[in-house]
């Protein structure tokens, strides 16, 4: 499907110019992608199925989809014989059966014209389908005249899109039932045989339609959630009304698009049907709507009242029919008297009974109409139990909870209606069983110690979850004892329940909470505590929780590995560190089923037997310092018995330094050159042992030096033209290049000289900041870090500041002084020589510095231009620097009555506005008085003008003016605003 127009936009309106707008959108190839279904905008573009014409000429041919245009009206072929022809195309018009169409424009291209001077009418007509059998002898039957189209001089011959208006021929198609529907193409009958007139089209057409369906019926009524509405008596009975129905629209657009629809519910009561209440909801095809009548406040709906409703769809253009009328009858009142509650076992006494179940029954207190009973026990779930017959009564058995109870209980009628809420108090002893005992590990036997609370108990049946229920039975006093073995851990319950001869039971219940994973002991290493060393190894032991252990998988730091366990299910490991630091074992028991344990833990430490080294400067990850720089190293160790320490830096003679107290030393070095270094050190101890060697990698930045007498780093010096020299020293030795980049240029290479260094020329094109970074390079390729050096570049020309003019917005005006600030980057600088407009050259001396201010006037509107150049104590100019400014050329506004910005005057009260000029030679000024017309007046002999306005209410009031001078120059805009008081 396509969306193309409906109409030519010049004979259409708003809806299928944008119709319009679609089709060129189609045609010139651009694709629109929504993000989601929009809603149904019903402009269907159809094309033809079929195409043919008839041919006078061979009156009994057929011409059903045959290649080529259709012509219309008379032709000629090769030979000079004359053809009148028709045209017909089919389309199917099946989907729009039921639709209201609003328009249908068929469009079709023409291919040719004999005469392009002249443009004749040509008709729409409806036939009859155009099939295998149809000729010029037996044509399709004409059905009706449908529209006439004479294109105008305005239109390019052949014209690319002539259109027809074809909605009332679709309409009665539709009407009659048909599902395609036929147009033909032809010349008036009085003009069909003038070959000059003669026309071809393509055989490829469509037709804009804009249709729409109308709402279905609602069907799927209910007056409440989930029940379907009743439409004759016995009507339902509600106690609440939640009118809804599901909505019906055959409205959908090729994107997925559906109209939204308003869902009107209407309700009143049968014997008042004037008393009608509309409530109205949004929903879309396929959807449930909801009347809402029950948020309306108060309640439209009275108690024990028949009312009836319906309910009807609407789109943006049609309105759906009534659904059928439903009935309902409201009953909002429940039981008038709260029911009754009695018990036996836990009477209302005030005192203590056992905690068994028991049974409470309700009465309905002389309430007919309860059908039911609403109950929960200490603000629990809410339960209902029918009653024996309409106000009967009813029991339940419940099992209260040891101390004070309240069971709260009312009664409800047929419908839901609730009475009020008795609560009704008692009083229950804890006689559940009192068990003694522990359950700590799993396969471990433990016995327990039950005894009862309650008279006449003569066994208990027990279980841990899961496990088989057991029994075993009491001694006379009511107690007994009896082992209960868990097999599994986790969270476990153990359930003991007593039962009397007379079958009556009361339960109590443990919780408990069995690890599973492995127990572990060590030895050298003990849990959270630092020991050992590198490469002193230390034995751990697991013993397992689970039964039938096999197996145990462990985990030292990320180093993962199993051990089979023993006949009684441990194991050891021995396991040696190469490193110091804290490390976390991780241990899992695996039974012989595959069970897999909670993992066991053990946090330890290594202690390190090799010095530790550290420094604030020279650090392993980070380049800094250099050659000259002198760092401070720090020498530790875990070891207690660390007295001094053997050092060497760089491979280097071994020097010594004793440790403090604490085994805590310092030593200084200073490198002499830039790059990788090193520092090994042993520690000493009190016995005279010497440990292993720990080497200490730091690095020391290598990045050579860069110095310029000409552009000292970062400051502001030299000029553009002016060549500076960069001297690059090496701080590594070996450097036999360097590559060098100043900021935005790209990378260059300069030798070495034979001591490392070299020279770097460069000359600025331009002032402002610069960076230069430059990396030495060896021999061997290896490369330095980089060096930056930044610095700026003076700019030569100074620069022009103003305080009120500037470049683009209007200001001042001519006469008006305005200050300005010449400033200069060149030291010497001793005054500023500048000129306005061309005209002749002045100096002002420095003030401040390199810099002078001053004020200046300017001689004429609108562009001016500055020049000012920077002299030195030799008299030396610098370049040019230009200025260029707007000087506004506004007349001024001023009214005595009416002044700017303030109440004055009043309603009816004239007030007179003068205008002055701020150009020279003003002819005339053009004013507008609130937004209205604009005015002309002609300038006075001194070039300013007066009008009278009278302003007619009491509000702000704007006046703009601008002035024509004699040559017609408009000077800028002048404003006035001005309060009328009232």
């Amino acid at each position: 499907m396509t969306l193309m127009p409906d109409k030519n936009p010049l004979r259409t309106g708003g809806r299928t110019l944008l119709a319009a707008t679609l089709s060129m959108m189609v045609a010139a190839g651009t694709v629109v992608a929504t993000a989601a279904p929009a809603a149904a905008y019903d402009v269907r573009y159809e094309t033809n199925t079929s195409w043919g014409w008839t041919d006078s000429k061979t009156p009994d041919k057929n011409n059903l989809n045959r290649p080529g245009d259709l012509p219309v009206g008379t032709w000629k072929d090769a030979k000079g014989h004359p053809h009148t022809s028709r045209a017909y195309l089919t389309f199917d018009i099946s989907r729009y059966r039921g639709a209201d169409i609003t328009s249908a424009v068929l469009d079709v291209k023409e291919t040719a014209g004999a005469d392009c001077t002249t443009r004749p009418k040509v008709e729409l007509w409806r036939t009859g389908p155009y099939t295998a059998k149809s000729s010029w002898r037996k044509p399709p039957a004409d059905l009706a005249l449908v529209d006439t189209r004479q294109l105008t001089d305005q239109y390019v011959c052949p014209a690319p899109r002539v259109e027809f208006d074809a909605a009332e021929g679709l309409r009665q198609a539709l009407a009659e039932g048909r599902s395609t529907l036929t147009l033909s193409l032809r010349l008036p009958a009085d003009l069909e045989q003038d070959p000059t007139l003669a026309r071809k089209y393509a055989t490829r057409a469509g037709i804009s339609i804009d249709f729409n369906f109308r709402p279905g019926v609602p069907t799927d009524l209910q007056t409440t959630n989930g029940t379907a509405c009743t439409t004759a008596q016995p009507y339902q009975v509600v106690r609440s009304a939640s009118l809804s129905g599901v909505v019906h629209d055959r409205d959908l657009n090729a994107t997925g698009g559906r109209d939204q629809l308003t869902v009107s519910f209407a309700a009143w009561p049968v014997d008042q049907p004037d008393a009608r209440i509309e409530r109205t909801d949004t929903a879309w095809d396929g959807d449930r709507a909801a009347g809402r009548f029950d948020q309306i406040y108060p309640q439209p709906f009275e108690h024990d009242r028949t009312y009836a409703w319906q309910m009807r769809a609407a789109d943006s253009r049609a309105t759906g029919d009534w659904s059928p009328t439903c009935y309902f009858r409201t009953d909002f009142r429940g039981p008038d008297k709260p029911p009754t509650v009695t018990s036996t076992a836990f009477p209302d006494d005030r005192e203590f009974h056992p905690g068994v179940p028991g049974d409470f029954t309700f009465a309905a207190n002389g309430a007919a109409d309860v059908a039911t009973y609403g109950y929960s026990l200490n603000y629990g779930g809410e339960k209902t139990v029918a009653a024996a017959g309409a106000g009967g009564s009813a029991t339940v058995t419940l099992t209260p909870r040891p101390g004070i109870n309240t069971l709260r209980v009312w009664s409800l009628d047929a419908v839901g209606n609730r009475s009020a809420t008795t609560d009704y108090d008692f009083l229950a002893r804890d006689v559940s069983p009192i068990v003694n005992g522990r359950l700590d590990e799993i396969g471990v036997p433990a016995t327990f110690q039950v005894r009862s609370q309650l008279d006449g108990v003569v066994r208990y049946r027990y279980r841990l979850d899961g496990d088989p229920e057991r029994t075993v039975d009491a001694a006379a006093d009511g107690t007994a004892t009896f082992t209960v073995t868990a097999t599994r851990g986790g969270n476990r319950t153990l359930s003991v329940t007593g039962v009397t001869a007379a079958g009556v039971e009361v339960t109590s219940t443990r919780q408990f909470s069995l690890p599973t994973e492995p127990k572990i002991s060590a030895t050298v290493y003990e849990e959270y505590t630092t020991g050992g060393g590198q490469g002193v190894p230390g034995v751990f032991t697991f013993t397992p929780r689970l039964p039938d252990t096999v197996s145990y998988r462990y985990r030292f730091g990320d180093q993962e590995a199993t051990v089979q366990a023993g006949a009684a299910g441990t194991a050891s490991v021995t396991w040696t560190p190469t490193e110091a630091g804290w490390v976390n074992l991780a241990v899992w028991s695996v039974s012989r089923d595959g069970t897999e344990s909670e993992p066991a833990t053990w946090f330890f430490g290594v202690r390190d037997l090799l010095p530790g080294i550290s420094s604030d400067l020279y650090r392993p990850d980070t380049w800094a310092g250099g050659p000259g720089q002198a760092g401070e190293f720090r020498l530790s160790s875990e070891v207690p018995e660390m007295v001094a320490y053997r050092y060497r830096f760089d491979g280097g003679a071994e020097q010594s330094v004793d440790a403090d107290a604490n085994g805590y030393a310092t030593v200084g070095w200073t490198p002499e050159q830039g790059g990788t270094h090193t520092l090994t050190v042993r520690g000493v101890t009190t016995d005279g042992t010497v440990s292993a060697e720990r080497t200490y990698t730091f690095l020391v930045d290598d990045a050579p030096l860069v110095s310029s007498e000409q552009y000292p780093k970062d400051t502001n010096s030299g000029l553009p033209g002016v060549a500076g020299v960069f001297t690059v020293t090496p701080q590594r030795p070996g450097m036999v290049k360097y590559h060098y980049t100043f900021w935005g240029e790209e990378t260059k290479t300069v030798d070495a000289a034979a001591d490392g260094a070299a020279a770097i020329t460069w000359t600025p094109e331009t002032s402002g900041w610069r960076q230069l970074t430059v990396i030495g390079e060896t021999a061997d390729g290896t490369t330095t870090q980089p060096r930056e050096y930044t610095f700026t570049v003076r700019e030569p020309k100074p620069t022009i500041v103003s305080y009120l003019y500037n470049e683009y917005d209007p200001q001042g005006g001519i006469g008006v002084a305005g200050a300005f600030r010449f400033d200069s980057e060149l030291p010497d600088t001793t005054a500023f020589v500048y000129r306005l407009n061309g005209g002749p050259e002045q100096t002002v001396a420095v003030t401040d510095g390199t810099a002078a201010e001053l004020t200046i006037t300017p001689d004429r509107g609108f562009r001016n231009t500055l020049t000012v150049r920077a002299r030195s104590a030799s008299g030396e100019l610098s370049p040019e620097a230009s200025y260029s400014f707007v000087v506004s050329t506004a007349p001024a506004i001023n009214s005595t009555t009416y002044p700017y910005g303030e109440p004055g005057g009043g309603v009816g009260v004239p007030g007179v506005f003068t205008f002055t000029p701020g150009l020279p030679d003003v002819e005339s000024y053009v004013y507008q008085f609130d937004n209205g017309p604009e005015v002309t007046v002609p300038a006075g002999a001194d070039g300013s003008a007066s009008v009278t306005l009278t302003p007619t209410e009491a509000r702000w009031y704007p006046i703009s003016v601008f002035a024509i001078d004699k040559a017609g120059n408009r000077s800028n805009y002048a404003y006035h605003w001005f309060v009328v008081q009232g």
